[in-house]
């Protein structure tokens, strides 16, 4: 388990995190999502230690803190943190760093052929990273993360450079950790695949963390909670809430209207399809707030 309680960082008088109190628990992928600079990664960073909070403490296993070098020494073996490119060294190959990484956090060396089998990395990693693609960089990080095996996990944008295809072989190996009882918390850009794969996802708002389930009520639900309209002209939208007033209607920044229908019934429902295509509104579908929605809601404006 791992508990972040009134955590506060400020950076010359401006919080980057603010009264941040959560608590992650074993078997779930969190995700994490925000423009750059906003403390997704400042979070990270206190959780390894490497920025100590202005205010708050950071608690693994119900009693473990960052109390002493020692007990810094054990929460690493408890907590790791995906490496960045620039970590790699040039002159080593691939798997001299993975038999670093293993022998590190002492765990079982089986994991580094089933880990490069699992992402691919056969045809390259005998050789030095030096000569290495942004792509096969990025998987080599990600695997060292992964033979380290530790309980808790934090990768800041562990996608980036990927393609489609390791995209999703990532996302599989993320979701077999989470099976075996790891804490993962992932910040990305890639909405889409991050709401795919995690159990609670995150925004960051004036250095707080925001549970996206708590901002919109059909946020994640398999049901239909919203229809989608794209370029709903203003005066339709007038005409809209004059005839269902009790009717909520978020405008993105991306020109699409969100209409909460969380709470219709099917004849509530038709009426708002006769609606839309009197007024000549016929490109619409009906589904739920997607991630994608969310953050153009929280960061790209709207109205």
């Amino acid at each position: 388990m791992l508990e972040l309680k009134n955590i506060n960082v400020q950076f010359s008088g401006r919080n980057i995190l603010k009264d941040i109190n959560e608590t992650f628990y074993p078997g779930e992928i969190i995700g994490l999502v925000a423009p750059n600079g906003t403390g997704k990664s400042t979070l990270m960073n206190v959780i390894m230690n490497y920025v100590k909070p202005s205010k708050g403490t950071v608690v693994v296993n119900e009693n473990l803190q960052y109390t002493s070098k020692k007990n810094e020494v054990k929460i690493h073996q408890i907590v790791s943190m995906m490496p960045d490119q620039s970590d790699l060294y040039n002159h080593l190959s691939g798997i001299e760093h993975l038999r670093i990484y293993c022998s590190m956090w002492h765990s079982d060396p089986s994991l580094i052929e089933s880990t490069i089998n699992a992402l691919n990395m056969e045809s390259y990693v005998k050789k030095k990273t030096g000569t290495y693609s942004l792509g096969m960089r990025q998987r080599l990080c990600f695997a060292m993360q992964i033979v380290s095996n530790t309980p808790i996990m934090l990768m800041d944008e562990v996608m980036n450079g990927l393609d489609p295809n390791n995209v999703d072989i990532i996302s599989k190996i993320l979701l077999k950790k989470k099976e075996e009882g790891k804490i993962i918390i992932v910040a990305s850009h890639l909405l889409e695949n991050l709401e795919s794969i995690s159990d609670r996802i995150f925004l960051f708002k004036h250095g707080q963390l925001i549970n996206v389930s708590d901002v919109s009520s059909g946020f994640g639900k398999n049901e239909i909670t919203t229809v989608r309209v794209r370029e709903m002209a203003d005066e339709v939208n007038n005409k809209f809430l004059n005839e269902f007033p009790e009717t909520n209607i978020q405008s993105l920044a991306n020109g699409i209207s969100l209409i909460d229908v969380t709470d219709f019934n099917v004849e509530q429902l038709a009426e708002i399809v006769v609606f839309l295509k009197e007024n000549n509104q016929t490109d619409f579908s009906f589904g739920n707030v997607t991630l994608n929605d969310m953050y153009s809601m929280y960061y790209l404006g709207g109205k």
